[in-house]
């Protein structure tokens, strides 16, 4: 199929009796089409999108010098549907071509056909009614590989489902990182480009577009279809620009990697060949060929001299506390890595933690549940023989895992050793080292991704208070009829006031609260770890009984009231008020008390703006 060259004569007569004139004024999907002489396959691509189940769209050709008759087979195709565009630029490769129809795209969302490949039918119209029905920035299809014309699938989605932070991403797309087979909020990337003048430049694009999309819904029944063209570019024998090319945009894709703390697996960075033998580099081992065939691989052992692991499966709480003492090793030893150990349901939380370099799961409830889970997690934990391992929750699992990891030290709190919120766990660090320790203030980094999500998904969010009145133990909830009057009293003053909480014991509350007449924007089990920071973050204060809660709005600087049911908890969790906007309520918890101890905070720290203002006007 699609194997001679098609005249412009014949193409003219089979697309005769079509005609699409319409004028899509918005289109929801804008399709852009790097092309280069493939006067062989770009009727078989264009086909395929012009006849989308889904009208609303534009399709972007940006020839790239082709000395063929693609431009001709593409304007004769663009002459009967108004849809297609066709630019002709001087060949300056895909990179610029694709970054050529970005910059005038219109459509809601946008992606990328190479032009020697097709989509279903009703590609377009799958991804996009699932990205919009799940509010997701990214909508990935499954793809197929036509090699010699053999079809393989090249990565098979078996269920819609919806996927937060990078490395979640990344692990559902199993590592594959090209930009083709995919949907892309245009708003959230307008101002991303590909690198130019370069080849393989796919991958370090794809995963920066990850980065700041941050959410994705796998649509199974949408296919892309990859064809190995054997006369494409990529296929062509390397010579040494091209070899450098793919070392550099390779390496690039690693540094991509590592400054977000994302785990992409094995990446190749480049082949190398000596007569018989041939080595392939990897970022964690080389590979060893002789032949063709694999003789054994050698792992590149990352520099430990100054890697300090951190072990914490808790709670958010727990894991906030630590950033302390990632601040302080960063101080002591500025050219040390920082990498934490934590529960998968606490990866982004560990993520965005200043000074925190990678962070690693230990996934207790699933795959590493258990002994054999355990060891599985050793055997691939590629940070062995670190500097240190500290231990900042101590239980019998952590224990084990840090030793068997074989770290040159192992440090851990001792059974006497009270956890104070003024200590902020960096006195472990005094075993190792007789440097003055800081008590720096925790600091979560909110994602610019999150950002931009709490504002698509709640834009009427303004001015408001946050209220968190449920936790883990039902001894520290908020009092109901406390609840009921004191959002009562934010309603009565035209404040407006957003609930927070996780699980069914939040959302039972919170439906309690509606039957009682309270008024609020109910953000129960709405938002993902990154997005609760940044709905923290532009909140005028924060009032909660949660000690996570009341920890998360410590990081993200804002105003916290931090309410004690149980008193017991005041010494191990309540916040050092010269390090904190915070008050502390630990007696007389009545709707006045607290409201009270708002209005005081909010008015401090408005007089503190001013006195900041008039310092920097002088």
């Amino acid at each position: 199929m699609f194997k001679h060259k098609s005249s412009i004569k014949e193409v003219k007569l089979k697309y005769s009796d079509y005609k699409f004139d319409k004028n899509i004024e918005k289109p929801k999907v804008t399709i852009i089409v790097p092309s280069y002489n493939v006067e062989r396959y770009i009727e078989r691509c264009l086909e395929s999108l012009i006849f989308q189940t889904m009208e609303e769209i534009e399709i972007i050709v940006i020839d790239d010098g082709s000395t063929d008759l693609t431009p001709d087979i593409v304007s004769v195709i663009s002459s009967v549907d108004r849809r297609i565009k066709l630019i002709c630029q001087e060949n300056q490769k895909q990179g610029a071509a694709r970054n050529r129809g970005l910059d005038i795209a219109r459509g809601e969302f946008i992606t990328f056909v190479d032009s020697d490949d097709w989509i279903d039918k009703n590609y377009c119209e799958l991804l996009y009614n699932a990205a919009v029905k799940n509010n997701v920035n990214i909508a990935a299809a499954s793809t197929t590989r036509d090699y010699k014309h053999k079809v393989k699938n090249h990565l098979k989605l078996t269920e819609e489902k919806i996927y937060y932070g990078t490395n979640d991403i990344v692990k559902a797309l199993e590592h594959k990182l090209q930009s083709c087979g995919r949907l892309y909020r245009l708003d959230a990337i307008k101002s991303l480009r590909f690198e130019e003048n370069v080849l393989y430049e796919d991958a370090p694009y794809t995963l920066r577009a990850i980065c700041i999309e941050g959410s994705m819904v796998t649509v199974p029944d949408a296919h892309y279809h990859y064809y190995s063209n054997p006369t494409s570019t990529m296929k062509l024998r390397l010579d040494i620009k091209r070899e450098n090319d793919k070392i550099s945009t390779n390496l690039d894709l690693i540094k991509v990697a590592q400054e977000n703390n994302v785990d992409i697996g094995d990446w190749l960075i480049y082949k190398e060949t000596h007569l018989l033998w041939a080595f392939k580099h990897y970022k964690t081992h080389r590979d060893f060929y002789l032949f063709g065939i694999k003789l054994f691989s050698k792992n590149i052992l990352f520099d430990s001299q100054k890697t300090f692991v951190l072990y914490n499966t808790a709670c958010l709480g727990d894991i906030l506390l630590c950033n302390s003492l990632c601040q302080n090793i960063k101080n002591i030893f500025p050219n040390s890595k920082i990498v934490f150990v934590v529960d998968k349901t606490w990866h982004d939380v560990a993520k965005y933690l200043k000074d925190v370099d990678d962070v690693v799961v230990y996934d207790k409830r699933g795959e590493n549940r258990g002994l054999l889970g355990l060891l599985k997690f050793v055997f691939k934990f590629k940070y062995k023989k670190a500097y240190a391992a500290i231990i900042n929750h101590r239980n019998e699992r952590n224990m084990i895992v840090a030793n068997l990891n074989k770290p040159k030290k192992v440090i851990y709190k001792k059974k006497n050793q009270i956890r104070l919120m003024q200590i902020n766990q960096s006195f472990q660090l005094e075993q190792i080292t007789n440097k003055k320790l800081r008590n720096y203030p925790i600091k979560y980094c909110v994602p610019d991704f999150a950002r931009e999500a709490v504002k698509s998904k709640f834009p009427y969010l303004n001015d408001y208070v946050v209220i968190c009145t449920t936790s883990k133990r039902e001894e520290k909830d908020m009092m109901f009829s406390t609840a009921v009057d004191l959002i009562n009293k934010f309603n009565s003053t035209n404040q407006q006031v957003v609930f927070v909480g996780a699980g069914e014991k939040s959302l039972e509350y919170s439906i309690k609260l509606k039957e009682k007449g309270c008024k609020f924007v109910d953000l129960t089990n709405q938002t993902t770890l990154p997005e609760l920071g940044a709905v923290l973050e532009s909140a005028k204060c924060v009032i909660s009984v949660d000690t996570g809660t009341m920890h998360f709005g410590y990081a993200v600087g804002t105003p916290v009231v931090a309410v004690f049911y149980e008193r017991g908890y005041i010494p191990l969790w309540a916040p050092n008020p010269n390090m904190y906007k915070s008050i502390t309520i630990g007696l007389n918890q009545t709707c006045e008390s607290i409201y009270d101890a708002y209005e005081c905070i909010c008015k401090s720290v408005e007089e503190s703006n001013k006195i900041n203002k008039n310092l920097c006007v002088k």
